[in-house]
Order: structure tokens, then sequence, then C-alpha cells
């Protein structure tokens, strides 16, 4: 009889309950980041990585009864040189050893094609999800949702993608699916799993993720979004919106208290990420290891001084350099056109590197030499901010013809440029090409970059 009593007992602290009515709170702790675009490291020595390991780790020790789940929003390879020149492969390896448990599909995350996808999906140790991406041939990499235990506590994760990924991507992979409003197919995943805790993954800003979440007949508890690299922790009408900036400059950490059927968020907030690191800890020291892996190899390969800059170059002359070294290359053309968005660093005072070039433009483009309606080189200049260079050109005619060298990526239609009735070839040279070959010619003749780039606008480039 008391071997009975107490296999009840047992049955009930195992549940959650105990004899005076009352059910055991569970608390769990959400980590998260978004857009971290493969900045585990930074030229100035900044082991992010290792310092979210860290800081993730004192989290854990701050919680002792907590579930602690990590999370992305997406977007997590394309972007710095230690990540890009792997194909992501260091960051996915980074993000395993972190141990996040499942992320977002961002709009650059099929930038190496899906087998790379696939192959960091499982270096990372996380499964991709999707729920609005609807593909023939996409389920060996990709799921509509997730399903997680925390502790006692069933958790659904399902997750979004912007549906204007099809206006800034040139991977095939998304040109050849179907984007699909994101309500019916989360409607549809809460309500067959019928978790507890509900949980979106938008890679999307949160003003555009609200626009939907409140049509949803069940509401999530949160929705983490992105995309658009802004922080924001709102609650609107019941439902927290989170994200980060990106490039892991911090994270956010959300914790839920769940309690019989009802759970609600007790903690939401961003926290920035610490510069300093201990590497007290066995963990934190193979973070470590396995960053200067790849530093090495990247080093070894990418590593070649190409200039020395005398001073770093603000972004409206280092989109000029590009282009009008662009143009350089091709001598024959008119004008040169590059998008804002594909810059994504900065040059620095001190040794220029060929990963530096890596690091600021990450993606693999090709220049494409086209002709061009001169409306639509008025119109498209209008879209580029500094990102263009002319030759010989005092006023652009809108009923001329002009030759131009651009990306495969504009002109194809990426960030909404124009090319109307246009005939272009896609050459087998690389963006990023003209750039190192012009910075390496001007060192070796003896100049640095300020010296450079002044020759380079002595000419009739404006």
């Amino acid at each position: 009889m008391n071997s009975r009593f107490l296999i009840v007992f047992l049955i009930f602290l195992l549940s959650g309950c105990s004899f005076f009515g009352e059910e055991k709170t569970e608390t769990i702790l959400l980590l998260y980041t978004n857009d971290e675009h493969g900045h585990i490291y930074e030229n100035d020595g900044w082991y992010k990585g290792v310092a979210l390991y860290e800081m993730w780790e004192e989290e854990a020790e701050n919680c002792k009864n907590c579930s602690i789940v990590k999370i992305s929003g997406g977007d997590s390879y394309t972007g710095t040189a230690v990540s890009t020149f792997f194909r992501g492969a260091s960051m996915a390896e980074t993000m395993g050893l972190l141990g996040y448990k499942v992320s977002a599909l961002g709009n650059h995350d099929f930038d190496f094609g899906k087998t790379a996808l696939a192959d960091n999906s499982r270096l990372a140790k996380m499964p991709y999800i999707s729920s609005n991406l609807v593909s023939k041939d996409m389920k060996t990499v990709l799921e509509p949702y997730f399903v997680h235990y925390a502790g006692n506590t069933k958790m659904l994760f399902v997750a979004t993608i912007t549906e204007e990924t099809k206006r800034i991507t040139t991977a095939e992979v998304f040109m050849e699916s179907l984007l699909t409003n994101p309500a019916a197919p989360v409607s549809r995943a809460i309500a067959k799993e019928k978790a507890p805790v509900n949980i979106v993954i938008a890679h999307e800003s949160y003003k555009d993720a609200e626009k939907w979440v409140e049509n949803l007949r069940q509401k999530p508890l949160v929705v983490f979004t992105g995309h658009d690299h802004k922080e924001a922790v709102e609650q609107i009408k019941g439902v927290f919106f989170v994200q980060n900036a990106g490039y892991l400059k911090s994270y956010a950490k959300v914790m839920i208290e769940k309690k019989g059927e009802n759970s609600k968020v007790v903690k939401a907030e961003i926290v920035p990420l610490k510069r300093e690191i201990s590497l007290k800890s066995k963990g934190s020291l193979e973070v470590k290891k396995t960053l200067d892996k790849y530093l090495v190899q990247l080093e070894k390969t990418a590593g070649a001084k190409l200039i020395f800059a005398d001073k770093p170059l603000d972004t409206p002359v280092l989109q000029k350099l590009f282009v009008c070294s662009m143009l350089e290359s091709f001598p024959d053309y008119d004008a040169a056109l590059s998008n804002p968005g594909g810059f994504r660093d900065s040059i620095k005072a001190g040794d220029v590197k060929k990963s530096d070039i890596l690091s600021i433009f990450p993606f693999d483009n090709f220049i494409v030499a086209a002709t061009i309606k001169g409306e639509d080189l008025i119109y498209n200049i209008s879209l580029s901010e500094n990102a263009y260079c002319l030759k010989n050109i005092e006023k652009i005619d809108a009923e001329k013809t002009y030759r131009v060298v651009t990306t495969d990526f504009i002109y194809k239609g990426g960030d909404g440029y124009r090319f109307t009735d246009s005939q272009g070839v896609t050459t087998t040279v690389s963006w990023r090409a003209p750039l190192e070959k012009f910075l390496l010619e001007s060192s070796r003749s003896g100049k640095n970059l300020t010296g450079a780039y002044e020759e380079l606008l002595k000419s009739d480039k404006k």
C-alpha cells in the first residue's frame, strides 16, 4: 500500500500537480539573435562568437531552474569574410557550439545554394524552418515549423519569410518558389499542434509582421522578427514583438512563465554584446579554437595586402571608389552602377586585404555589360546614392542609349532597378575583381588609398 501511494505521489509531482490543487510553474528562457550575417569575429579582434557563448553561459547560471532555448531569425551566413569565404561553414559550426535549436529561413540563407544550406544545417545541429515558402523540392532541407519540449512544456516554433524576398534575391531556389501570405500557414500550424506556447519567428520587420499577426484567430505569445536590422521590443495587443539590430551586436532574452495552460511573458529585453572574453570555461575555449582554425586558413588564402589605407573611407567615398574602379576596367563604357545595399562593411585605416574586400562585398555577383535607355539610367541613379560613375557625360539624355556595367543582381531587377528593353551580357568577372585590381596596381605605383582615390577621380568620371 505504501509503495502504491509513493508511485501516485511521484506521478503527481512529475505532472506538475500537487495535493493542494496548484500546478507547478515552469520557466522558459528564450535567447534570440537575428541577421547574424557571419559576424562571429570582427577585424578589430572582437571574438563575438566567444562573447555570446560566455554571456549565454552566464544567463544559464543565473536561471538555474529555467529551460533555455536558443533560436535565430535567419540570415546567418553571408557577410564577413570568415563566414562568406567558407560558404557559411564557420558560422554554422559556431552556432552548433552555442547550442541553437532552430532558425527561421532568411532571404540570404540560400546564397550559397541548397546543398550548402543543408550542410550548414547539419553543422549547426539545427533545422531551418519556413511555413510560407512553397516549393516542390524544398522539403529535403526545410520544414514549415518545429516542435520542441522545454521541460514538460510543448512549444511550437513556426517561421515565415518576408514576401519581398523575390525582389531582393538572386537565389534560384527562391525565384522558383511561391511565397504566400504568412497568416494561413501559421494559423494551420497553431491549430494542428495545439501547443500551450506558440512562438513565431518571422524574417521581416515587426511592423510588417504586425499587419498579419493581428488577423490570427489564435495569437502567438511572442513574435521574433528581424530583416531590417532595427532593435525593437514592443507589446502590441497582447503579443510581444522582439528583434535585434543584427550583426551580433546584441541578443534578445525573453522569459516565459507557464502554469497549467496559462503562459505569460515576464521579461523581454535586448542585451548588448560584451567585447571582453574570459575563456574560463571549456566550451568558451572550444569556440575560440574553432574560430581561430578558420581565421588562420582565411589569412593563408585571402590575407594578401592590396593597399595601405592612411585613413578610413566613409560610405559615400567607398561607393564612388567601387563603381569608378569598375568603370576603369571597362573603358569603352559610359557608366557604372551598384546598389547601396550591396555594401556590407567599410574600409578601416591600415592594410587593406583581399579578405576586407570580401567582407564589404560578400555576395557572389558578376559584372554585366549592358545597354540602357537614358530614362532608366536616370531612374537607377536615383536609387544608387553615391554608387554610380559616369564618363564624359555632362547631362543624361533620356532618349539616348548608354553602355553600362553593373552587377547581375541589379540587372535582374534586384532592389527595384530598371533595365527596360536592355541588352546585357553576364561576364565571368566577379564584381570584386576591378576594385581589387585597381587597389593593387595603385599600391605598386607607390600610392596609398587616398592618393589612389584622388587619382581615379581626376579622370572624366563624375
